[in-house]
């Protein structure tokens, strides 16, 4: 996967070598990408025999029962013993106890620091406790940067579980029991760097985190292995004034512990191979190759001895943090108890006046969330006898139904009722040839769209998760539970509300600049008109990736332009979306000038069919351009006009890309969509049943719209 992806086939090669007569077949996939394809082939059957795994995936693939245990290997094997590895490392390849893989690579978490900056407030080494960092934090913010700007001590995150975690380990904390005293502790400790003005809130948000090491404005940050070249690519200036420490700590100076895995698939039919390739990862002087090759640290603790570290005292800080080292409870609900904990967080943290009381009512709230999802989530005997019953009684139905609707009507005469004889030369002569011509066609459409549209309300009323993917024997049929859960759901119906002020506002200020842009370019006046519709209409071919790089520096709210011009008009800054007022019209602005031009290629088509004589005529009884738009061009563009709003109705329902490339749904969920609710419930948390309701959901939202628009098309709108 990623850069691992691209290299591991140099590995392979060399493993070939030593093993004559076998071929290894390497296949390099995007992070993006990995989990999903990785899930569809356990699902398919079909999965590879060795294969690189996140640390945090290691437990829901264990759950779908897709991983070989390695324990008995691992034992007998002279290179890849438990004890080769560190602890941290190795605890994120255990699952209930059982060892389903071998740390391949670590990477931890380390303080980076500016030294320069941290001499000038009196320290010459960086903190080493939680109090150290606090004093440290607040004389740095204290200072001033040279460009003027106001300066921080620390970055953290407001919405990070991994940088809270960091705390809470360090104060003997479980990351399951949030209403713990050492949780309580360590949250009350995160709260107090941002209540101090010694870590930032919305001042940080989408800042480039090099340019504010460089200018000062983040003297200290915590980060991985990879920052260490990319500051010595991209700040070549500042080598020598920065360094990289231990993290501070309280009771420990415990960091994360990431990195990946390698893993054999149960289905793998050369396991013993597939344990060898293992083996030979996990042996020293590959691992020091792979360092080379990638600079992926090494997980075995006699990698670190090689001589290859001799001039490297950065990288030697990472390995020895990595005695102290832990890891989020390798439970498949994880992801989803991350996320309960990072909206946790982002609520205390942004609420200025929240006292410890009000900090401990969300940590109760946050750990019975964990407690109840557990106790939900966990594996249940499944009800596949009501499922099939259910689907028979389904197909059963829909063939009634198909069968009423293809037989002729009863013809009723008097007092008598008459069923027309059924000719089957009249049926070949008339059906059935066209049948045949249309059948491929026929064919195409019920397995990629009617069928999948048919499975997926089948899966709504069920609870396809984690635990029954893989087996479908263990799929409980809850009927029309997951609607009710809807009901329920506060999320939900924020993310509702959150669509429907989208939408709402979106569509209406999208069709308006579309239709002033379509009429300003149909003037006669206008010269260019080519180039500019190229101009204008560019904008929607752009992928949503690229418009988020650039409008996310517009938002910058220290360097943005948008900033920039309200601050020269004497207005305050805003902080655009970082501030649950302003982030949903943010993203609404961005939605209208990157979707108008679509809208306006469309009008400018609807234009050209008003006759130009009606405008003439106009103009002679003495009308102007505003008489001449009101009662010409809107009543000749009715039926575009519709057209139009059905169309960017339905697409701002959907909005889903702009919150997940820019905001991922908040702060506080202010930009939270149902499709990034339905996409965050299937694909994150694999709550397949529940996100399917979701779809369904949004499918009547959707077909509700469509229908009362259509009636006021039927209505006499378009006419009038």
């Amino acid at each position: 996967m990623g850069e691992e992806g691209k290299k591991i086939a140099l590995m392979a090669r060399k493993f070939e070598q030593l093993h004559p007569g076998v071929a290894v077949e390497t296949q390099a996939i995007p992070w993006e990408a990995a989990h999903a394809k990785l899930l569809t082939s356990v699902v398919g059957g079909i999965p590879p025999d060795v294969s690189q795994l996140g640390t945090t995936w290691m437990a829901e693939f264990a759950a779908m029962r897709a991983l070989e245990p390695l324990d008995a290997h691992a034992q007998r094997s002279s290179v890849a013993k438990p004890a080769a590895f560190f602890d941290g490392s190795l605890r994120t390849c255990r699952v209930d106890g059982i060892l389903y893989g071998l740390p391949w690579y670590v990477d931890t978490r380390v303080l980076f620091y500016r030294k320069d900056l941290l001499a000038e407030v009196g320290f010459k080494e960086p903190p080493k406790t939680w109090e150290e960092l606090k004093v440290a934090g607040r004389r740095l913010a204290e200072r001033k940067n040279p460009d003027g700007k106001k300066s921080f001590g620390v970055a953290l995150g407001t919405r990070s579980w991994t940088e809270l975690l960091l705390f809470v380990w360090q104060n003997g904390g479980d990351p399951l029991r949030p209403s713990a005293m050492e949780f309580f502790d360590a949250m009350r400790f995160y709260i107090s760097l941002f209540r101090e003005g010694i870590t930032p809130t919305k001042e940080a948000a989408d800042l480039n985190k090099l340019h504010a090491f460089k200018t000062g404005f983040f003297p200290m940050f915590v980060s991985g292995p990879w920052e260490v070249e990319l500051l010595r690519k991209e700040l070549p200036e500042l080598e020598g004034r920065w360094g990289i420490g231990l993290l501070p700590g309280k009771k420990s100076r415990t960091s994360f512990v990431g990195g990946c895995n390698l893993v054999v698939f149960r289905d793998s039919r050369k396991k013993e191979l597939a344990w060898e390739f293992l083996e030979f990862m996990s042996e020293p002087q590959n691992q020091i190759e792979w360092l080379q090759l990638t600079n992926d640290l090494p997980s075995v603790k006699a990698a670190w001895e090689h001589a290859y570290f001799a001039d490297k005292p950065l990288l030697k800080v990472f390995g020895r943090q990595m005695y102290d080292t832990a890891s989020p409870p390798t439970i498949p609900e994880w992801e989803q108890i991350a996320s309960l904990t990072e909206n946790a967080m982002e609520k205390i943290i942004l609420d200025e006046h929240i006292t410890d009381n009000g900090v401990m009512e969300q940590l109760l709230t946050l750990e019975a969330s964990i407690l109840k999802l557990r106790s939900e989530n966990s594996a249940r005997p499944g009800t596949w006898r009501a499922f099939l019953l259910f689907i028979a009684a389904l197909v059963a139905l829909g063939g009634g139904f198909w069968m009423l609707r293809s037989f002729p009507r009863l013809k009723i005469t008097g007092d008598k009722t008459k069923a027309p004889a059924l000719s089957w030369q009249e049926f070949r002569r008339k059906d059935l040839f066209g049948l045949l011509f249309i059948l491929p066609a026929l064919l195409l459409l019920v397995v990629f769209l009617f069928l999948p549209i048919a499975v997926s309300f089948v899966m709504s009323l069920t609870d396809l998760n984690i635990f029954s993917i893989n087996q479908w024997s263990r799929i409980q049929f809850v009927g029309w539970q997951n609607y009710l859960r809807i009901l329920q759901d506060p999320l939900f119906w924020k993310s509702l509300w959150n669509t429907l002020y989208f939408a709402g506002v979106g569509v209406p200020l999208t069709i308006a600049v579309s239709l002033l842009a379509a009429v300003a370019l149909n003037q006669k006046m206008v010269r260019a008109k080519a180039l500019f519709r190229v101009s204008l209409f560019a904008p929607v071919v752009t992928t949503v990736v690229a418009v988020a790089v650039v409008w996310q520096w517009l938002y910058n709210p220290e360097y943005g332009a948008f900033n920039w011009f309200l601050q020269t008009l004497g207005f305050k800054k805003l902080y655009w979306l970082a501030d649950p007022r302003t982030s949903l019209p943010s993203l609404i602005l961005l939605a209208v000038w990157k979707n108008f031009g679509y809208n306006m290629v469309i009008f400018l088509a609807g234009l050209q069919t008003i006759p130009e004589t009606q405008y003439e005529a106009a103009k002679i009884d003495g009308a102007n351009a505003w008489q001449c738009f009101r009662y010409i061009t809107v009543p000749g563009l009715a039926p575009t006009m519709i057209f139009v709003v059905i169309l960017t109705t339905i697409g701002y329902l959907q909005f889903f890309a702009e919150p997940y490339v820019m905001t991922k749904g908040g702060p506080l969920n202010s930009t939270m969509s149902i499709v990034l609710h339905m996409y965050n419930q299937g694909f994150r948390f694999f709550n397949l049943g529940y996100a399917s309701a979701i779809s369904y959901t949004l499918f009547g939202l959707i077909f509700l719209f469509t229908y009362f628009q259509m009636r006021l098309k039927r209505s006499g709108f378009e006419a009038n």
